[in-house]
């Protein structure tokens, strides 16, 4: 089962990204600290696709699927002239972060700790964030 919605390029509709979320992961079976884990990681992408492609006026598109038994797969795609690689962004040494009282920037991070996997793709001006959590 694939359920697939589009939203708009803007802060408000993060609301209605956790209801289609909410609603396809208690359909897809998913609970507590799993739901949250895949809210909050799709959360950090929607908002870095909002913020690194600001001049875009495409609406960011959202599916959620379950693979075999294990494997959720959520994607999102934009439309952006410069792609942002999430993947290509170094891993942070926190200790050093927290040494530099460093704010903020700890979002990609954070998504690679709670997914199994991350792939993104760009293809001819669309962008393609696929995000992997095993169940």
């Amino acid at each position: 089962m694939i359920k697939k919605k589009t939203f708009e390029r803007k802060t408000d509709e993060l609301k209605a990204v956790f209801n289609f979320l909410k609603k396809n992961g208690e359909i897809l079976g998913l609970q507590g600290k799993q739901q949250f884990e895949i809210e909050l990681s799709v959360e950090e992408v929607f908002m870095n696709m909002l913020r690194h492609n600001s001049q875009s006026n495409e609406n960011i598109e959202i599916t959620i699927e379950k693979r075999d038994e294990n494997k959720i797969i959520i994607c999102l795609i934009d439309h952006e002239d410069i792609p942002f690689d999430i993947t290509s962004i170094e891993e942070v040494d926190l200790e050093k972060y927290i040494e530099d009282k460093k704010t903020g920037g700890l979002g990609i991070h954070l998504i690679k700790q709670l997914m199994d996997e991350i792939k993104f793709e760009h293809r001819n001006g669309v962008s393609s964030i696929r995000l992997v959590k095993h169940i």
